[in-house]
């Protein structure tokens, strides 16, 4: 049964769901996409006002609910004041260009382990090649959830990984330059040193987090900053990338007090960029980044 949710603030479902921030997300053609969102395949495209989308489970179409709508408000952030966050960021003339020309692009709140578990995977990696890992890491779960001929695994609990054992996820061939970080960070999560629900708390800073997800094997500031910003509500991280490095190059940030790296980017480049865009582009940093990346990136 198809469902129509209404989205009040600009949106553009294409754009949020294809821009490599997630990546379980498969065009189906006619506008629509297939994700799975923790128990749940998705369909989902966009219509006047909003989207419409069914659901699946373990036994295949079932009928949307309220509480459907309310998983998808809470993906897409339809609780942000996006009005206030455009303003906020317009401040600054690149950014404000960025967002009037790619108007709807939202930060996509995901589920804090899997986005760990995906930027962990990202690591010298391709949107493709991340997505396929993705993929084949969920094959773990042995759970699927169903629409039609469209047949998905959900995505396995760090308890799940651990009792699968590391070489289980060796014999998946992934080509990781470290694939045991994928197990030793759901060690940690089992073991209770990394609560990355406690880390999304709106008490915790997110300087704090960040520092707290660095702790962990395997995790440097990057993957830090893309967890903390898109699955722990710390709007103002500001991951650093080679694509956020040619933005700020091309539109002349080092005129703004940005520091850039004399050459390769170490992890205290990473660190001193990003205190630097939060007091430059202040507590939606993030959101500044996301245009920054979209816009210099070629074959979006």
């Amino acid at each position: 049964m198809t469902r129509e949710l209404a989205l009040t603030q600009p949106f553009d479902l294409e754009l949020s769901l294809t821009m490599g921030q997630a990546f379980r997300w498969r065009p189906l053609g006619d506008g629509r996409f297939s994700g799975v969102l923790g128990e749940n395949l998705i369909h989902i495209r966009q219509i006047e006002g909003g989207v419409e989308y069914r659901v699946g489970g373990p036994d295949g179409e079932r009928d949307g609910s309220d509480s459907d709508d309310g998983l998808l408000r809470r993906y897409f952030r339809e609780d942000d004041d996006v009005t206030a966050i455009y303003n906020d960021l317009s401040r600054d003339p690149v950014v404000a260009r960025l967002v009037a020309q790619y108007p709807g692009m939202r930060v996509l709140r995901q589920e804090p382990w899997e986005c760990l578990v995906a930027y962990t995977c990202s690591r010298r990696n391709t949107i493709a090649r991340i997505a396929h890992n993705i993929e084949a890491i969920a094959s773990l779960s042995q759970r699927t959830v169903k629409l039609g001929d469209d047949v998905r695994c959900v995505f396995p609990t760090a308890a799940q990984i651990v009792r699968a054992g590391e070489g289980a996820l060796k014999d998946l061939r992934l080509g990781l330059n470290r694939p045991g970080n994928v197990f030793k960070a759901a060690n940690q999560v089992c073991i209770g040193a990394l609560n990355l629900d406690a880390l999304a708390e709106v008490k915790v800073p997110c300087n704090e987090a960040i520092r707290t997800l660095e702790d962990c094997p395997g995790i440097g500031p990057k993957i830090a900053n893309c967890v903390a910003m898109m699955s722990l509500d710390k709007l103002d991280a500001f991951p650093v990338d080679i694509w956020i490095l040619r933005a700020l190059e091309r539109w002349q940030y080092q005129n703004r007090g940005c520091q850039m790296p004399r050459n390769t980017m170490s992890p205290n480049d990473h660190r001193r960029i990003a205190s630097w865009a939060q007091l430059y582009f202040g507590k939606y940093a993030g959101c500044a980044g996301q245009y920054l990346f979209h816009g210099i990136k070629p074959n979006k």
